[in-house]
């Protein structure tokens, strides 16, 4: 399978690449989190990423790191971005 950098996809990567795609502690679901710290405590708003993010991971462009809580750009996911930002 040859996936189409599309925006979403895109956007998921770039996500991946500031280490904001985090795994839930206690379950499976992947998560794309927002770290809001202009309040008080640091909020996080998420959204359900894990089937784009399974997407990603069999097309070769990310993997789960070592701490298996963040996801991080192997060097075709780094590719990827590469050409896209190069065709803007």
């Amino acid at each position: 399978m040859s996936l189409h950098p599309t925006k979403t996809r895109l956007d998921l990567l770039e996500a991946v690449g500031a280490g904001d795609v985090l795994q839930v502690p206690d379950g499976d679901e992947l998560l794309l989190a927002t770290f809001d710290t202009t309040d008080a405590e640091i909020g996080v708003r998420a959204r359900r990423v894990t089937a784009r993010i399974g997407e990603l991971e069999r097309e070769g462009w990310v993997r789960l790191r070592v701490d298996h809580m963040t996801w991080e750009l192997t060097s075709a996911g780094l590719a990827v971005l590469d050409r896209a930002m190069g065709a803007a």
